[in-house]
């Protein structure tokens, strides 16, 4: 992951940026721990994972919890 580079082609700015999809697609993760299958030991919390709710306070609610989760594994 040292060597990957992302370069922004461009924003559409905060006209649209309330939400955002996308990250860590939850079926690579272990439901109980956020594991990511395919690497014992790496785990993925937040808004890295791909999961999306309503707006107002759920997506603090989902890094706390998914945060806790991870957590209580390792």
């Amino acid at each position: 992951m040292r060597r990957w580079t992302v370069v922004p082609a461009g924003t559409e700015g905060y006209r649209t940026a309330e939400v955002t999809v996308g990250g860590v697609d939850t079926n690579d993760l272990s439901s109980k721990t956020l594991e990511a299958k395919a690497v014992p030991g790496l785990h993925f919390v937040g808004e890295a994972v791909d999961v999306t709710g309503w707006l107002g306070g759920y997506n603090f609610q989902w890094a706390w919890s998914s945060g806790w989760v991870a957590g209580q594994s390792v």
